[in-house]
């Protein structure tokens, strides 16, 4: 298989990951008073905060993983970089589930199991795709597109059941969205180590995430 046919294949929302249980944080955004029409504005602040520092950890996993003496030990410090720039501990808890997820499909397909070791190590989302694209020979600037294109697909999922509108908006949105998916993969392609992580967050969107574990009636994880 060709690594652009491998991108389009773990960008398929019917990838067995779990990411249908997951709004990317639109469900409590829209419970805490969001309008349908903000979703573009919304798409926009996660590509420049929390969604570029998850492309950037997983281009940093590719690219120790194919380069580090022990690729253990690198995703061990990739993942604690994650970490510490996500203060949100329900985000790190959903972002885990995605990670194990994630990692079962690429254990059977690429034998990825590794990775978790033999103590059952959880990773995050991002070190898992990291790992994952180096694998399939995937390139960095592939990667961080990948990162940024299933955020923009799991919040117009999320968007289309949660306040059902027009699916050809959704398209749109998705299509305008682009430019700055292309410009998160300029400023993180080129990380090469932790240092490079950018630290940026959204305190509100982290905000929501917490008060949406306690809340009893949900349709989605986070």
């Amino acid at each position: 298989m060709t690594a652009a046919y491998l991108t389009l294949l773990l960008a398929d929302s019917r990838l067995p990951t779990g990411a249908h249980t997951q709004s990317a944080g639109l469900e409590p955004a829209f419970a805490h008073g969001m309008r349908l029409d903000q979703v573009p504005d919304y798409l926009r602040v996660r590509l420049t905060t929390v969604t570029e520092v998850e492309a950037a950890c997983a281009v940093v996993a590719r690219h120790l993983w194919l380069t580090a003496p022990s690729r253990a030990e690198a995703m061990v410090t990739v993942d604690a970089a994650w970490r510490v720039r996500t203060l949100s501990d329900a985000l790190r808890e959903a972002s885990d589930l995605l990670g194990r997820s994630y990692l079962r499909m690429a254990g059977a397909v690429w034998g990825l199991a590794e990775l978790g070791g033999a103590s059952g190590q959880v990773w995050c989302r991002a070190v898992v795709i990291g790992a994952t694209a180096a694998e399939a020979g995937i390139s960095a600037a592939d990667t961080a597109r990948l990162i940024g294109f299933e955020d923009v697909q799991t919040v117009i999922a999320a968007a289309l059941k949660l306040l059902p509108f027009d699916p050809s908006q959704g398209v749109r949105w998705s299509a305008e969205a682009a430019e700055e998916v292309e410009q998160m993969v300029v400023r993180v392609s080129g990380c090469r180590s932790t240092a490079e992580i950018p630290a940026h967050s959204a305190p509100l969107i982290e905000e929501w995430g917490q008060r949406h574990r306690t809340t009893q009636r949900r349709l989605f994880r986070a």
